[in-house]
């Protein structure tokens, strides 16, 4: 089982990659494989392609290597920042390339903010759910005033103990949509 997080902001001096980090932390910490990913690496434009992700029909090749990078996970984790109470533009750009490869997959969100980012998560759960992806009810959220010190992360343990339920739940909810991928997979073949 293989997870992939997508780090959220690709901002000058952003809070995101201290987040990155930490969840980085917590995952090996646990023994479990995953990837960071930055959809900054992928050099994608505003959004170009004709036709909606979610019908994995893509003519540029930022997309389709966006998509490929995006592809092999079981389940994923979403560090997002919360911009003027909803997602980051830049990742939410990223995110209407692609939709396919959420299908069938469990998304968790790590999210931070002036209240914590429970807004961005809450806007990230509806286009989630458009490409058929459960999100798991908890989230890790941490809040600007409270989980950073002087500029660097430093999670409240009120704030940092939520992680593992939601990881639990991400994993379990991975090994379980592994075996509905399976059976959709079977039913097409058949």
């Amino acid at each position: 089982m293989r997870i992939g997080v997508i780090a959220g902001s690709s901002r000058p001096g952003a809070l995101n990659p201290q987040v990155v980090d930490w969840v980085s932390t917590q995952l090996t910490e646990r023994g479990l494989d995953f990837e960071v990913l930055h959809f900054g690496a992928y050099d994608l434009p505003i959004l170009d392609e004709a036709i909606p992700g979610g019908a994995a029909m893509y003519e540029n090749e930022h997309t389709k290597a966006w998509a490929a990078a995006l592809s092999p996970f079981d389940a994923y984790i979403v560090v997002t920042p919360e911009y003027n109470h909803s997602v980051p533009g830049p990742l939410k750009n990223a995110i209407d390339f692609v939709g396919q490869e959420f299908a069938h997959k469990p998304v968790a969100f790590v999210s931070y903010g002036a209240d914590k980012g429970v807004r961005a998560v809450e806007a990230w759960r509806l286009v989630f759910a458009n490409f058929r992806a459960a999100t798991v009810r908890g989230t890790a959220s941490f809040s600007v005033f409270t989980d950073f010190q002087d500029g660097s992360f430093a999670p409240e343990e009120v704030s940092a103990q939520t992680f593992a339920p939601m990881v639990e739940d991400l994993v379990a909810w991975a090994e379980g949509f592994a075996l509905v991928r399976a059976n959709l997979e079977q039913t097409v073949s058949a």
